[in-house]
C-alpha cells in the first residue's frame, strides 16, 4: 500500500520526514535503519543530525546502507562517507560507548564485491535485528532502488537466506555492493524519497512494470510512504 506525503519543497519535505525518523529514536532503547546514498537524502540526514544533537532521549541507533560503491570512504561517491558526514555532529564524542549510532559496514578489504559477501552477510546478520525499524530508500529514474537495477532479475529474488548481494550499475560499469531484496522488505517501515515529475511518473506506472521499485512494491510487507516534492 502507498501512502503519499506531497510537500511544496524539499526543505519542507525534509522537516517531516526527519521528524518522523526522530520520533521513532526517541521511542525506543535501540533502533535501526537503512539509508539510501546520494545527494537527494544528505539534507535530510543533516537535519536528523541537528536534531540529534538537541536532544539526549532515545537509545541507541544502528545504521547501514542500502547500498555502497566499492570506493574508499574519502571517496566522494562512497554513501558511508556521505552518512559519517552528514551525521557527523551527533557522534563527534570521545567515549564509543556515548556516540548515538553506529555505521555497519558493507565493505571489506576485499578486491571485488562479490568476494565479500560471505564476510558481510555474517556482518549483517550478527549485528543488525531481523527487521529495520525504518529503511529509506530513493529511486532511479530507470526504477532501479539501492543498486538493483533493471536488466538483472537475480537481483531481484526474494530470498530469506540472501542478505547482500554484488552488483554493477550498467551504465557506468562501476561495482556495488547492495542490501537484497528480502533484506530491504524486512522492515516496519519503507520511506520513499522521491522528487520531479519523471520519477512521480515511473512510480505511478509500477503496479503495471518489471522494475526493481515494481519488485519492491510487491514483496513489501508494511505500507510504503512516499515523500514527493516538485
Amino acid at each position: 500500500m502507498l501512502r503519499m506525503h506531497e510537500y511544496p519543497d524539499f526543505a519542507t519535505l525534509s522537516d517531516a520526514l526527519s521528524a518522523q525518523w526522530m520520533a521513532i529514536i526517541q521511542a525506543k532503547e535501540n533502533s535501526s535503519f537503512a539509508l539510501a546514498g546520494g545527494t537527494t537524502p544528505a539534507p535530510v540526514y543533516r537535519q536528523l543530525d541537528s536534531l540529534l544533537s538537541a536532544s539526549t532521549a532515545g537509545g541507541k541507533i544502528k545504521l547501514v546502507a542500502t547500498d555502497e560503491r566499492w570506493v574508499a570512504d574519502a571517496d566522494p561517491q562512497s554513501n558511508e562517507g556521505l552518512f559519517r558526514q552528514c551525521l557527523e555532529k551527533s557522534n563527534h564524542v570521545s567515549s564509543q560507548e556515548a556516540q548515538r549510532w553506529q555505521l555497519v559496514s558493507l565493505k571489506t578489504p576485499d578486491a571485488m564485491p562479490a568476494d565479500a559477501i560471505p564476510a558481510v552477510g555474517k556482518r549483517l546478520a550478527e549485528q543488525l535485528p531481523a527487521a529495520f525499524d525504518a529503511i529509506l530508500l530513493g529511486m532511479g529514474a530507470d526504477g532501479h532502488v539501492a543498486s538493483l537495477f533493471p536488466g538483472s532479475p537475480h537481483l531481484l529474488v526474494n530470498n530469506p537466506d540472501s542478505l547482500c548481494v554484488p552488483a554493477t550499475n550498467p551504465q557506468s560499469g562501476q561495482t556495488r555492493i547492495s542490501l537484497s531484496l528480502s533484506r530491504l522488505v524486512n522492515t516496519e517501515r519503507i520511506w520513499l524519497v522521491i522528487t520531479g515529475r519523471e520519477k512521480r511518473l515511473v512510480l505511478d506506472n509500477a503496479g503495471a512494470d518489471s522494475l526493481p521499485i515494481s519488485a519492491l512494491l510487491r514483496e513489501a510487507t508494511c505500507p510504503v510512504d512516499v515523500f514527493w516534492s516538485p
